[in-house]
This record gives structure tokens, sequence and C-alpha cells, in this order.
């Protein structure tokens, strides 16, 4: 995705703002945001004739707009509008985060023992 536009003032305070995108095969796109917090995308797509059906699609709930939910996921799969790569998890996190998962089913096997042996006590099965 690569912004072709600088972003346009839209609405009557101007704190909306519509920059111009272009996915991986070329479609264009309109992406209305405020501040950083993405709202909508208006985008079109082919149909017979023509003429292209104007899509809107709302990103928040905050949109007044009823729409086709899957245009969102159609236009994203033609090509990523995300950055490339991703963010990566840093190795020294990956590696506390298991030692934590293995310490929480340590302690979960340990209270699961001694919940049962007073279970089984209390019972007189012991």
């Amino acid at each position: 995705m690569e912004s072709e536009l600088r972003s346009l003032p839209v609405g009557r305070s101007g704190r909306l703002n519509a920059v111009g995108l272009t996915n991986a095969t070329g479609n264009h796109a309109l992406l209305v945001r405020h501040e950083e917090e993405s709202r909508a995308l208006i985008t079109g797509e082919p149909v017979r004739g023509e003429r292209e059906r104007l899509v809107v699609v709302p990103l928040d709930g905050d949109v007044e707009l009823r729409v086709d939910g899957d245009a969102l996921a159609i236009w994203l799969a033609q090509g990523s509008v995300g950055r490339a790569g991703g963010s990566r998890v840093p190795g020294w996190a990956n590696a506390i985060g298991f030692v934590l998962v293995v310490l929480v089913l340590v302690f979960l096997l340990v209270g699961a023992v001694t919940v049962f042996s007073w279970l089984f006590s209390a019972l007189g099965w012991a």
C-alpha cells in the first residue's frame, strides 16, 4: 500500500482526513481517518456495464452506513494494506512467555494434586 495523495480534510471540524491509497494490484481506495484511527474505506468494484459500484466499508462502530461487509476482505485479499513484514517479536520475549506458560502449568499440576489428595483423604480413599 502506498499513499499517493496528501490528506484531504473531511467534515465540518476538519479532524477527519481522507488519504488516497493503492494496493499491490493497482486498485485505488480512499481511507477516511480520524487522527490515527481508520474510520472508513471507500473503493470501487467492477460490475456489468460502464460504471463501477462504489463500496464504502465502515471500519468502526461509529460510522453510520450499511454496506457489504465482505468488500473489505475482498479488497484486502487483492493486495495487502498492512506493512510488509509485520512486527517481529524478539527472542527474549518469546523465551519469557514460554517460561511463564510452563510455570502456570506447573502450578496447575501442583494445585490439582493437592486438591485431589485432600479430597481422597476426606473421602477415606487414601
